[in-house]
């Protein structure tokens, strides 16, 4: 009977042997397909993060292309404005350094293009200090639209050359002073070179 026991034992442990197998082949396959798994998901992940760095480094470079643009057109419009500044700057001495002769033929010119505009029977001329001083002389040559009176203001006017013309009652002013007809001419300037650039 002990061998019985004995042989019933053997067949036992044999028995729990082949199981204790069997389910550690499964737990092992198990395992593999779970490792798998974390691979193939460890796997997409990498190339997700790849992806997304490789999307954000596009992203960084056309942001550092786009303000290395825009710092390039802002440094030009700044240097474009300084050339633009400094031509005003170089016109407006030389408005200043006008010889008498050419200067007084130009405000006579002027005055004869500019006096029709206010469309005024009667008109009011301000002139600075040193025309106002040579106002007869300067005024004898203009030729004025039939039956249009020009009346010289005896306050001076603060500008370098040129003139403002005013109806009798000072609602309309045309001014064509030196520094209005070059502020007009550079805020002119200054709109054509946005066009050029911005457009």
């Amino acid at each position: 009977m002990s061998q019985a026991v004995a042989k019933l034992g053997e067949e036992i442990i044999e028995e729990a042997r082949t199981e204790a197998q069997r389910r550690l082949a499964k737990a092992e396959e198990e395992a593999s397909k779970i490792i798998e798994a974390a691979r193939a998901e460890a796997s997409k992940l990498v190339e997700e993060a790849k992806a997304k760095a490789g999307e954000e480094v596009d992203l960084i470079e056309r942001r550092r292309l786009s303000e290395a643009r825009r710092a390039a057109a802002l440094r030009i419009l700044e240097e474009k404005n300084k050339l633009i500044a400094e031509a005003f700057r170089k016109a407006y001495s030389q408005l200043k350094n006008l010889k008498a002769e050419t200067y007084n033929q130009s405000l006579v010119r002027l005055l004869e293009a500019s006096v029709p505009s206010l469309a005024s029977q009667e008109v009011q001329v301000w002139l600075n200090k040193h025309d106002l001083e040579k106002r007869n002389r300067l005024l004898k040559n203009v030729k004025l639209p039939e039956g249009v009176k020009l009346t010289v203001a005896e306050k001076p006017l603060e500008a370098v050359g040129g003139f403002v013309l005013t109806s009798p009652d000072g609602k309309i002013k045309l001014d064509q002073t030196f520094e209005a007809r070059l502020q007009r001419a550079e805020r002119l300037l200054r709109r054509e070179l946005s066009k050029i650039l911005f457009a």
